[in-house]
């Protein structure tokens, strides 16, 4: 069952979806049709999910659920799955890449491939201020405090130089 995203307990079980480009209005707007309908039914052994989705920065897709009245099984996280991959597959885009990392570059999000990253700090194009988005947080308190974070603060702050 659909919620708003801020009415979800902050232990709500999240995956983020990283896009390798931004996503238009009009997709925007199929991705939120889709998502809605999919939310609106998603169960896990007969239990209504309460779940929610964002699209922020129009190049994520988040999706979160409570598992506080109902836990996501292996089977309705493979429907979730396979949504995203029908919205992939339509829309010609890469959900699923791991080794990009996204980045904001002023208010635009901007990638790079994980193997270039010693060189972009050594060039200083990644700085330890610069914000980094971490896909890899589990759920939503995560989310809202330690998505994006200053490279310094993250995997990257092994490539900076400490005076």
């Amino acid at each position: 069952m659909y919620k708003n995203l801020d009415t979800l307990a902050d232990s709500s079980r999240l995956w983020i979806y990283q896009s390798n480009r931004a996503f238009t209005s009009e997709e925007i707007t199929l991705i939120k049709n889709s998502l809605l309908q999919f939310t609106e039914s998603w169960n896990a052994h007969g239990s209504d999910l309460q779940s929610s989705f964002d699209i922020p920065y129009n190049q994520f897709i988040v999706i979160a659920v409570d598992e506080n009245t109902a836990a996501a099984s292996g089977c309705s996280i493979d429907k979730c799955v396979g949504v995203i991959k029908q919205i992939e597959s339509h829309l010609n885009i890469s959900l699923f890449e791991r080794t990009t990392i996204a980045y904001l570059q002023g208010e635009e999000v901007a990638t790079f491939k994980l193997n270039e990253a010693k060189q972009l700090v050594s060039e200083g194009t990644i700085t330890p201020t610069t914000k980094i988005f971490d896909n890899t947080v589990l759920n939503l308190g995560d989310f809202k405090s330690k998505w994006i974070v200053d490279a310094g603060n993250s995997w990257l702050k092994r490539y900076f130089v400490t005076a």
